[in-house]
């Protein structure tokens, strides 16, 4: 399976819509605490 893109709406700390797009073959999520990073897991986890 390849994760291609995520769209996320209402869940979590992404209360307006969002699309993350995976276009690459490595992808990095990196930001300050408290930014979501965990949350972008999450969705895709669910």
């Amino acid at each position: 399976m390849k994760l291609i893109k995520l769209e996320a709406h209402g869940f979590k700390s992404f209360a307006d819509p969002v699309v993350l797009r995976f276009d690459g073959g490595v992808a990095g999520i990196v930001g300050p605490n408290g930014s979501g990073k965990s949350n972008i897991n999450d969705a895709i986890r669910w």
